[in-house]
């Protein structure tokens, strides 16, 4: 179970030097083909913290092809994660514990961002058998050390976007996340982040296994939740398949059963996307989703966001069956 408190830093004295501290609030704009990366790394025990923000808006190789990327490695670690500024023009509030946040970014090149996180329903704790219905089988945290504490939120963002001096309102459904545990980033698994929204009727939020090295077909499923109609109901089941472009997912299928015994199949294809690598060491494949569910209330049309996260130990030692299986 998260509790308030837990949003701030859980680090001590004896906590490892690789303790990380991580906060994630991406948000969109679909009708212009913006997905933006708000992404947080600090390394609280060497006082260092990464900030990066990225807006996409385009199928690219490269991450710098996108419409905008400010990474900044280095920067002084908060003193507290509940109200913070940073050299590099972000600044965040808790407004009400994990209820309601405000982030705002004054970037380079005109472009800034002014905007308020509404949760939708409380954390979802990865590791509490209580939430989790795949949690109690594990041996460990969801996927390794760095997840020691973890939980998804899915958000009611609303606010304005510039970029590059083109102003646009935002008003989406998202999901974001917060990871606390030593991470070494060094020979992460393979993992992939993924959820969609259709509006605030429906999120369905997936975590799970793939070695795309060998197969298109994901798994084994790890996590994941459907947020539906206001209620959340933990997924005990997950399966699927995807294309790719080298190993950029061009589009796939999943079919999600929650413990409802409801089930809920989608398929999506990516409208923009690129390797993204915030962490030098580890690459995610982040692509944005046009999606369709086919579930208990029928046909449903919306948006979703999806991180393959590989480390670069791991296609490096894969690269040439990566090559020739996509």
């Amino acid at each position: 179970m998260i509790r308030p408190e837990d949003f701030d830093f859980h680090f001590t004295e004896d906590s490892p030097w690789q303790w990380a501290e991580t906060l994630a609030l991406p948000f969109c704009v679909p009708s212009a083909n913006i997905n933006v990366i708000v992404y947080l790394v600090t390394r609280p025990k060497l006082g260092v913290a990464m900030c990066d923000v990225t807006i996409l808006d385009r199928i690219a190789p490269l991450w710098e092809e996108q419409l905008y990327v400010d990474n900044m490695q280095h920067l002084p670690c908060p003193k507290t994660l509940t109200n913070f500024a940073l050299p590099n023009g972000l600044s965040f509030e808790v407004v009400e514990p994990l209820k309601l946040y405000r982030l705002k970014y004054e970037g380079i090149d005109d472009t800034r961002f002014d905007l308020e996180y509404r949760a939708l329903h409380e954390p979802y704790d990865i590791n509490d058998p209580a939430m989790d219905p795949t949690a109690a089988a594990r041996q460990g945290p969801a996927w390794d050390a760095s997840w020691s504490g973890h939980y998804e939120q899915t958000y009611r963002i609303t606010g304005s976007l510039t970029v590059r001096g083109r102003t646009l309102a935002v008003d989406c459904v998202e999901t974001g996340d917060r990871s606390w545990g030593p991470r070494p980033e060094r020979d992460n698994g393979a993992v992939i982040w993924w959820h969609a929204s259709f509006g605030e009727q429906l999120t369905v939020h997936l975590f799970t296994g793939h070695d795309i090295a060998t197969r298109t077909a994901l798994g084994p499923h790890v996590s994941g939740y459907v947020l539906d109609k206001g209620e959340v109901h933990g997924i005990v089941t997950s399966e699927g398949e995807q294309e790719y472009m080298a190993a950029m997912a061009m589009g796939g299928r999943l079919s999600v059963t929650d413990v409802r015994g409801k089930t809920f199949h989608l398929t999506y294809s990516t409208t923009n996307g690129c390797y993204w690598a915030p962490c030098p060491s580890n690459t995610y494949l982040q692509s944005s989703l046009r999606v369709t569910c086919v579930g208990p209330d029928g046909v449903l049309s919306g948006h979703g966001v999806q991180q393959i996260g590989l480390s670069r130990a791991y296609l490096t030692r894969h690269r040439d069956a990566i090559r020739t299986r996509y």
